[in-house]
């Protein structure tokens, strides 16, 4: 098979890293990406996604891989399919349930799957009456994309009604035009992707990502700061998830979602807040507050891998994935068995001074090959760039390091240590810190909905 993948991000480089695996492959062809791992493929480019499809017909291209979300909504695989080439990716009519919360919410709200009560808003006059009918917390987002942004968890009346003005007149465009104000949810939140072939879906192991910027779920949130899978999950827990999805599976069948691709599912395994055995009721933010199991709800739909999650999944994974991307393509996804390695794959990103807002640029990265022999990881590039010959940082998150197998985190921290690059920030408490909340706002607890 002759493939393209599009994108230049950490994902995309462990999805050809993946690809490059398959004896099915003749040859990986790739667009738009970073200088990281530009080598591992031919590149091409074109002005446009009609121009694309043009060029990938002519050279005998087989099968379009999307790694973002940009390409899927603004309606790359419509033009591949037009000329015949098959595509991992949903079309532009589907790719809304990651561009639009509020299409998102229409559509679990069409097919009764759980979420939690939201309204929307466009006019500024309406601020106030929409707020008195959520308690405080409360999630705001914006309805399309902002880069990661667009979320804001208000912890006053005051905060959520100054945020929604600025939002509503334009902070992110168009972007923030429309608002989904949103109950605050607690738990513990599961990132589920599955493969879907147009009849049958098909979910990856549980994963869990890290928004938090900083160790022990402080600072701002990220596009993300690490992950690992699986998840350990009770019995029960997996019942409610086989449940979920087999009510998303009828809903997308009744609604004629007929694309082979991804639906990453953010889950929220909720807890709800009761009164202690003496019947007082506890306030809002405090430890002692006991939580009880309210079910899974649905915080968002993303159309596509998930990053920083699919670097320890593809990790993990023992199976074909171009084997797999070709069964979905013919609506074979029934005949697949994932197989998975023994325990646990680990993925800690290294980010630049000042991420997310204004990371600094242009740091060198050396001692790179060391670090990888040393500690048998695996590096998976995003912001950088080659210059002078050398590996230099040019975005917010740098790099992904990652490893499968057991007690592997230390080798992957081991690594990142052994990097040259005086700019590093990290997490370094991936895998090993409950992200179930003790509180709303002061505790910076992560347990929310505020997935972006």
């Amino acid at each position: 098979m002759k493939v393209l993948l599009y994108g230049g991000g950490a994902r995309e480089h462990a999805l050809a890293w993946k690809i490059k695996q398959s004896p099915l492959l003749e040859k990986l062809y790739l667009c738009k990406p970073n200088d990281g791992f530009a080598d591992l493929g031919e590149v091409i480019d074109a002005n446009n996604f009609e121009e694309l499809a043009k060029i990938s017909k002519e050279i005998g291209i087989n099968l379009l891989v999307v790694g973002p979300e940009d390409p899927l909504i603004n309606g790359i695989v419509d033009e591949f399919t037009k000329v015949g080439i098959s595509a991992i990716g949903a079309d532009k009519k589907w790719a809304m349930l990651e561009g639009s919360k509020a299409f998102a919410k229409e559509f679990m709200e069409r097919n009764n799957i759980p979420t939690a009560k939201y309204s929307l808003i466009t006019d500024i006059s309406r601020i106030s009456e929409t707020l008195d009918n959520f308690e405080i917390p409360v999630v705001l987002k914006a309805d399309g994309l902002a880069a990661g942004k667009g979320v804001y968890i208000a912890c006053s009346r005051g905060d959520a009604e100054a945020v929604l003005e600025e939002f509503l007149e334009g902070k992110y465009g168009e972007a923030s035009k429309k608002i989904v104000v949103e109950e605050f949810l607690e738990g513990q939140e599961i990132s589920l992707i599955s493969l879907w072939d147009g009849k049958t879906l098909l979910p990856l192991i549980p994963a869990r990502d890290y928004k938090k910027l900083f160790s022990g779920n402080k600072g701002p949130n990220t596009g993300g700061m690490g992950a690992y899978c699986p998840v350990s999950l009770t019995v029960d827990e997996y019942r409610e998830i086989e449940k979920y999805l087999d009510n998303l599976k009828n809903a997308l069948i009744n609604e004629r979602a007929d694309f082979a691709g991804i639906v990453y599912s953010g889950l929220m395994m909720t807890a709800k807040r009761e009164c202690n055995p003496e019947g007082r009721a506890l306030p809002a933010c405090k430890d002692e507050l006991i939580p009880t199991k309210d079910g899974i709800k649905i915080l968002e739909y993303n159309m596509r891998f998930g990053d920083p999650e699919t670097q320890p999944l593809l990790m993990h994974m023992d199976s074909d994935l171009l084997e797999i991307f070709t069964k979905m393509t013919e609506k074979k996804l029934d005949e697949v068995e994932l197989e998975w390695k023994q325990g646990q794959a680990f993925c800690v990103v290294v980010a630049a001074q000042g991420y997310p807002e204004n990371p600094v640029k242009g740091g060198e990265i050396s001692n790179i090959d060391e670090a990888i022999k040393e500690n048998e990881v695996n590096i998976f590039y995003a912001g950088v760039k080659k210059q002078a010959g050398k590996l230099v940082a040019n975005g917010g998150r740098v790099l992904s390091v990652c490893k499968t197998g057991i007690g592997v985190q230390k080798d992957i921290y081991d690594a990142i240590n052994r990097l040259e690059y005086e700019d590093k920030i990290f997490r370094n408490d991936i895998g090993e810190v409950s992200i179930f909340g003790k509180g709303c706002c002061e505790d910076e607890r992560t347990g929310h909905n505020c997935g972006v």
